[in-house]
């Protein structure tokens, strides 16, 4: 099984290596990803050359969290302090701009790929296919943006049972973007509360003590958020603060009536309306409870990485507003459905689960491409893709605060007897 595991991840990752490059390399993406374009040409690794651009123009004096016109957009520097001190970027031009991205895209794509492409998951080899080349992931390597770092890291924080690893990662992390502070949920694994609270203890005072010296970049960094966090993106936005835009400002009228009633009702029927009858059902589910209970108890690789990449999903979801790209997180919830299912015989749930977060993908993939490509209405679109978001993230609201409310309900009956 070893063997044929290592054959078979080495042989998917070649393939999918291939197609991304040539997808890229032949602008088979273009326009479907909208590409940063420069002279008429699309620019490959336009986020990471963003900061690198940061840097050159932070050495020359500039407060490039206000201006930045070393960018050829002039975008200002929105991450932390630590990402302004890559050294030597003049000297190793090409080293930075080529080299950095693309083994930033090679370690990407190697995690994605080494977490689905297990022998004992084949069935769904070719559904797998269709997350690896969906749009997110797309997007994600083609902008080279610093979320593929927080993966990468999500990943090892999961992988390896460390606390020095676990303690370095998160802090870096955090430094580079501030929300992966959230993945200090890892601590709760330790069955021990009072080991627990230490932990997070040292950590909250470790990362709050080197944020406090970078108190004036964090002011401007949120000041900037806040300026730039109305609902710009359409399709390719995947945010609950998206979602309450589009009703706030959407006006139906209809040969000078308005009609703005109809929207309420598609709320009541099509978002309220299923999540509580999966609510209910679920509710009922002796199973799911007890997927939920374990999810803190049992300290394996896929439990920590669902975890880990729900937390991060749902902070991004509900508290910023965030780009397509930042549903690659989702991709950490597979290993975990794909592990129970396999175990309970193709449990219902799991398998539902499962092809929700597949169709997410896939919906998403094909409502970018239409919007990209096809004359449809793009409130239409818009409304659709806002639609399954939400449903999806509630489902993993509700696993998640089931799951917390069983491990602190077990931690303090453990305390107190």
């Amino acid at each position: 099984m070893f063997l044929k595991d290592n054959i078979l991840l080495f042989s998917a990752y070649i393939i999918f290596l291939l197609i991304i490059y040539l997808l890229i390399k032949n602008y088979i993406i273009y326009p479907t990803i909208i590409p940063m374009t420069i002279n008429g040409g699309a620019s490959l690794f336009a986020d990471w050359t963003a900061i690198l651009n940061a840097n050159v123009c932070h050495e020359k004096g500039y407060d490039v969290f206000l201006e930045n016109p070393c960018d050829h957009w002039k975008r200002i520097h929105l991450y932390g302090e630590i990402l302004l001190y890559l050294p030597f970027i003049k000297n190793f031009p090409k080293f930075y701009f080529l080299f950095i991205p693309i083994i930033m895209n090679l370690l990407f794509l190697y995690v994605i790929v080494s977490s689905l492409f297990k022998y004992q998951y084949k069935k769904k080899f070719f559904l797998f296919s269709f997350l690896v080349i969906s749009v997110p992931i797309l997007l994600v390597i083609e902008r080279a943006n610093i979320d593929i770092v927080i993966y990468i890291f999500m990943f090892l924080i999961a992988k390896y049972n460390n606390y020095i690893l676990r303690y370095l990662l998160i802090i870096l992390s955090t430094l580079m973007k501030f929300y992966p502070i959230c993945l200090s949920i890892i601590f709760l694994f330790s069955k021990n509360l009072k080991k627990t609270s230490i932990n997070l203890f040292i950590f909250f005072i470790l990362i709050f003590g080197i944020l406090l010296f970078q108190l004036d970049s964090l002011i401007k960094i949120f000041d900037n958020h806040v300026e730039g966090s109305a609902s710009q993106f359409g399709v390719y936005e995947f945010s609950f603060l998206g979602f309450l835009n589009l009703l706030r400002f959407l006006n139906i009228n209809i040969y000078g009536s308005n009609y703005n009633w109809i929207k309420y009702v598609y709320v009541v029927l099509f978002i309220l309306l299923p999540i509580t009858l999966t609510y209910l059902f679920l509710s009922k589910k002796i199973y799911f409870k007890d997927l939920s209970k374990n999810l803190f108890n049992d300290d394996i690789f896929e439990n920590r990485l669902y975890v880990l990449s729900s937390t991060v999903i749902l902070i991004c979801y509900f508290f910023f507003s965030n780009f397509i790209y930042r549903e690659i997180f989702l991709l950490g919830l597979v290993p975990w459905i794909l592990l129970n299912e396999k175990k309970l015989e193709n449990n219902s749930f799991l398998t539902f689960y499962f092809y929700t977060i597949f169709f997410k993908f896939i919906l998403s993939t094909i409502l970018v491409i239409a919007s990209a490509n096809t004359a449809l209405p793009k409130l239409l679109l818009i409304t659709v893709k806002h639609t399954i978001d939400l449903y999806l993230m509630s489902l993993i609201t509700y696993i998640f605060f089931l799951s917390i409310f069983s491990f602190l309900k077990k931690s303090f009956d453990e305390t107190n007897t």
